[in-house]
């Protein structure tokens, strides 16, 4: 594949995930970013959202450990984590991959069940997992296009499978500053 542009973006996660800065990403390290998650929401540990978390990232870990051909308490550097992130896209797997582990953040930033979220519980999220409040505000602010101070959970789903499809280097695309692709730099 070697698109830059996706390269990047790839690259990018790989950063995020890797939770503990050990270069390189595990089990612990995906299941360490839902449990930030959980407690940066107030989530109580034991609550079926709280158990949806934990359970989505797990089955990326699953999935993703699957595809990179290594076992659940394997790791991956950043060139096969990267590699493993186009293969998926490659045989049409990235949305089965990522749709687990994001559907449950963005259910648990849908603090009140209606199907959307609102500024701050999406602040609130998006703060949780390591991005700043200004960052988050304009990942908001592009993912609200009617400007009504909420936006529905679809958008923010299909922003994020945007990002890791699109090879569109545009840091201000809403699937980028959802993933707080310039939160680094």
């Amino acid at each position: 594949m070697r698109d830059t542009g996706l390269r990047a973006k790839y690259i990018h996660r790989f950063h995020v995930e890797d939770a503990d800065a050990n270069g390189v990403v595990d089990r612990s390290d995906i299941l360490l970013r839902a449990e930030r998650l959980i407690d940066g929401m107030g989530e109580p540990v034991g609550s079926p959202r709280a158990a949806a978390v934990l359970a989505g990232a797990e089955a990326y870990w699953q999935r993703l450990a699957e595809l990179a051909g290594i076992d659940d308490d394997g790791e991956l550097t950043e060139d096969v984590y990267v590699q493993t992130l186009e293969e998926a896209v490659q045989i049409g797997a990235i949305a089965g991959l990522v749709a687990p582990s994001v559907e449950a953040h963005v259910q648990l930033a849908d603090s009140d069940g209606s199907g959307t979220v609102a500024l701050d519980d999406f602040i609130r999220a998006q703060v949780a997992s390591g991005m700043s409040t200004a960052m988050a505000g304009e990942a908001f602010e592009a993912l609200d296009r009617d400007g009504d101070g909420r936006i529905t959970v679809e958008e923010w789903q299909r922003a994020v499978l945007d990002y890791y499809t699109n090879a569109d280097a545009d840091v201000r695309a809403p699937g980028s500053l959802v993933m707080g692709l310039r939160s680094q730099g």
